[in-house]
C-alpha cells in the first residue's frame, strides 16, 4: 500500500519536474522519512529530497525545475532553488499519496469502478472522497491581524487560529457550498488540479483494467492511521483482489 500511493505521485512528480525517475525509491525513502520519530531523520530526508532536486536543475534539463531555475530572481541562491524544489516534491506527493487508498476503497465499496469512466462520475467520486478524508484535516496556524469577531468569539490582534477542514467538510448542518480541502481564496493550493487530475486517472484505471477488482475485507474493517496534527490519516492496508 505504502508502495504504490507514494512513489505513483512521487513518479508523476519527479517527471514533471525533470528530475530522473531514477531517483523515484531515493524521493520515497525521503518522505517516510518525514514522518519518522527517529531523532534527526526529518533533517536527513530534506537533505536527500533536496539533494535529488539538483538533477533537475543541470544545464539541459526540460522540466519545470529547469524553466524554475530561469525564472527566478537573479539573487536567488542554488541552495534556496533546491530547497524551494523539495517543498514541491514533498508537498506534492503528501496529498495525493494520503487520498489514493480512501479513494480506491470508496470506487471499490460501492462499485464506481464499474462501468464506462465517465468523467462527471469520477470527478463525484474525488470529489466527495477529499471532502470525506481530506489528507490535511486542519489548516496550517493563521493569526490575526487586528482584532476581530469571529463565530461569536472577540480575538485579539495576533491570535492564533487554526481551521478544522475536516469538521467544516462533514458538518451536516452546515448549508452547502464548496468544500474546503484545498483552502480557499489566496490560500488555495496551487497544486489542487494536479491531484485531482492524478486521483481521477487512479480511478478511471480502476474502470478501464480492473472492473472485477474487489474489497476482500468489509469496507469497515478497513483502518486508518495518521502521525496526527495537520497531517491527515491513511490506510494501513487495501485487501484487494484485482480480478475479482
Amino acid at each position: 500500500m505504502a508502495g504504490f500511493t507514494t512513489r505513483y505521485p512521487l513518479t508523476v512528480l519527479l517527471d514533471l519536474l525533470g528530475i530522473p525517475l531514477g531517483h523515484v525509491d531515493r524521493a520515497a525513502d525521503g518522505c517516510r522519512q518525514m514522518f519518522s520519530d527517529e531523532p534527526g531523520a526529518q533533517g536527513r530526508a530534506i537533505a536527500a529530497l533536496t539533494g535529488l532536486a539538483a538533477s533537475g536543475l543541470d544545464e539541459g534539463g526540460r522540466g519545470l525545475a529547469a524553466e524554475l531555475r530561469d525564472r527566478v530572481p537573479a539573487h536567488t541562491t542554488r541552495d534556496q532553488l533546491q530547497y524551494h524544489l523539495f517543498g514541491l516534491v514533498f508537498a506534492g506527493q503528501l496529498t495525493t499519496d494520503a487520498a489514493l487508498g480512501v479513494l480506491i476503497a470508496r470506487a471499490l465499496a460501492t462499485g464506481l469502478h464499474r462501468g464506462p469512466a465517465d468523467r462527471t462520475d469520477l470527478d463525484a467520486l474525488v470529489r466527495e472522497t477529499l471532502r470525506q478524508h481530506p489528507p490535511a484535516p486542519f489548516t496550517l496556524w493563521r493569526f490575526t491581524t487586528t482584532g476581530t469577531e469571529l463565530a461569536g468569539t472577540r480575538l485579539p490582534a495576533r491570535a492564533p487560529v487554526l481551521v478544522d477542514i475536516q469538521g467544516i467538510n462533514t458538518d451536516p448542518a452546515r448549508s452547502a457550498g464548496p468544500d474546503l480541502t484545498f483552502g480557499a481564496g489566496p490560500h488555495f493550493c496551487i497544486g489542487a488540479q494536479l491531484a485531482h487530475l492524478e486521483l481521477r486517472a487512479v480511478a478511471a484505471v480502476l474502470r478501464t483494467d480492473f472492473p472485477d477488482a474487489r474489497l476482500t475485507v468489509p469496507f469497515t474493517d478497513l483502518r486508518l492511521t495518521g502521525i496526527g496534527g495537520l497531517q491527515g490519516s491513511r490506510l494501513t492496508a487495501l485487501p484487494v483482489a484485482l480480478h475479482g
